[in-house]
């Protein structure tokens, strides 16, 4: 179904030995969505955490991402359906918080949550940071969008001495002159001054266009940086590395199976299997298809495409649960 992108009705029509859609339906109706959230990381991480050693510090990124839902809400799926601006010609979505591994040709995820009405953004922060203390890891910088810009969420970070980035929101006329200024530097600013002070440190990083996209004189971005040292330059450049993040999404779209399914679980399940093949991908092209030769790592990127190993799957699939060649006809010519 994922690397075909197809739903299980239409799988019927195309394989003779494939799961009957009624198996399929009462096999995953006894699914639970807590059990899954449990346990999703010890699925997504299954392939590639052998080849993480734990004497080092790694980047990651937490990011959440919408899934378009064009059905109704019903007590199914109330609390999951969420509202944001228009996209894919609906308001609807399914969103899930994702915890990204960031390496050089291994980027992988490494926990998935559905995202409930009503959870604050520091619940699901604080659940990713307890995955990544479970399974041993150190942090040489966690990188978060916008979206988890609050007191709530840095309190959470500066108490676990958890190094991060994460860009700024322009809410004060201080924000909003010190983004006015001239060259990279860093300030001092206080989060909620009048009721409950946070004291941030904010880095200032100036790109001069010289006629870059036809534009001139300068721009200015600014990130809230807890526990690094490092220049303003740096941090723009390693914060740009979350963008990574994108195209992971855009992979696992090319795997997602369709659905028109109410059901929160069933939706969660199916992009677990999604970010699994990917997962698979990511770590048999990291173990197989790297260079050797002296210095860091690099991977031949042409050699082993995630194209390429859609349709091996498929392939496979083909021959074990045999493709249907012939189709009944209700006229005959």
């Amino acid at each position: 179904m994922a690397v075909e992108r197809q739903s299980i009705h239409s799988m019927g029509s195309l394989l003779s030995k494939g799961m009957s859609e009624t198996n399929f339906w009462h096999h995953v109706s006894k699914l639970k969505i807590a059990d899954l959230e449990s346990l999703n990381q010890l699925l997504l991480t299954s392939p590639v955490l052998k080849f993480l050693p734990r004497d080092r510090p790694y980047r990651f990124a937490i990011d959440e991402t919408n899934d378009p839902y064009y059905g109704h809400t019903c007590s199914e799926n109330d609390g999951y359906v969420l509202n944001d601006k228009a996209k894919k010609s609906t308001t609807t979505f399914y969103r899930y918080i994702t915890l990204e591994l960031l390496m050089p040709y291994l980027k992988v995820t490494l926990s998935v949550l559905p995202v409930h009405e009503g959870v604050k953004k520091e619940t699901y922060v604080q659940t990713m940071l307890d995955v990544l203390e479970d399974m041993g890891f150190s942090v040489e910088v966690l990188l978060l969008d916008r979206g988890f810009y609050s007191g709530e969420v840095f309190k959470l970070l500066m108490g676990r001495e958890i190094p991060h980035i994460m860009p700024v929101k322009v809410q004060s006329e201080k924000m909003k002159a010190f983004l006015k200024g001239r060259g990279s530097g860093f300030t001092k600013y206080t989060l909620n001054e009048q009721k409950d002070p946070l004291e941030l440190n904010i880095a200032r990083r100036t790109y001069y266009l010289k006629g870059k996209y036809d534009k001139h004189g300068m721009e200015n971005y600014g990130y809230v940086v807890h526990g690094l040292d490092w220049s303003p330059q740096k941090i723009s450049r390693i914060y740009r590395k979350r963008f990574g993040i994108e195209s992971s999404y855009s992979m696992r779209n090319k795997v997602r199976p369709r659905t028109t399914t109410r059901s929160p679980t069933v939706r969660y399940y199916l992009f677990l299997v999604s970010m699994l093949l990917r997962n698979v991908w990511m770590t048999l092209r990291w173990k197989y298809f790297r260079r050797r030769r002296r210095g860091p790592s690099t991977v031949d990127e042409d050699a082993f495409r995630f194209d390429t190993f859609r349709l091996i799957i498929w392939e496979c699939a083909r021959r074990v649960l045999k493709m249907i060649f012939e189709v009944a006809v209700l006229r005959p010519g």
